[in-house]
């Protein structure tokens, strides 16, 4: 039995090796966009529902009752897109709106039982998802990966709060 380094060379690792690994970030890219299409069949066989509203669902599972713009910025992505995700959740009876005692001008969104349930049943399938993804990994290089991937968004999250000029000091 081959392992998977030992392969024969496919499209993946055609595509892989159009850029160095000095190119990382368009490494990470294509990691992403297979995670994404991975993901957008998975949650749909699933729940049936879109990567957008199982995204806005698992937020709201793991930080509580949040307004649609925390759920925003946490899950990095467009506050329109939470809005849709948001309003197609709420005709499927998953999350509700409460009243915002922090801000009149918005609402809370939480989970209903449906929600609740829906998200224990997929996350589980989801979990089991991930770890297929790294089974051939230790604790060590998975910890390893975890901070390094960490630090690499930290300045990533600098180079956008700085603003893209700080890159022409490195070069």
């Amino acid at each position: 039995m081959m392992r998977d380094e030992e392969a024969a060379v496919g499209p993946l690792e055609e595509a892989w090796r159009i850029f160095d690994a000095r190119h990382l970030p368009y490494r990470l890219l294509m990691l992403g966009k297979m995670l994404d299409r991975l993901s957008v069949q998975h949650v749909r066989d699933l729940a049936g529902m879109s990567l957008a509203e199982w995204r806005v669902l698992a937020h709201l599972a793991v930080m509580g009752s949040k307004s649609a713009s925390e759920v925003s910025a946490a899950a990095l992505v467009d506050r329109a897109e939470v809005s849709r995700a948001v309003r197609v959740l709420e005709e499927g009876g998953f999350v509700e709106r409460l009243d915002n005692p922090r801000n009149r001008k918005s609402n809370l969104l939480a989970l209903t039982p449906e929600g609740q349930g829906i998200y224990e049943r997929v996350h589980k399938q989801r979990r089991a998802f991930f770890q297929s993804l790294t089974v051939d990994m230790s604790k060590d290089e998975l910890a390893l990966l975890d901070g390094l991937l960490l630090r690499m968004a930290r300045r990533a999250d600098r180079l956008a709060l700085d603003g893209m000029a700080a890159i022409d000091e490195l070069a």
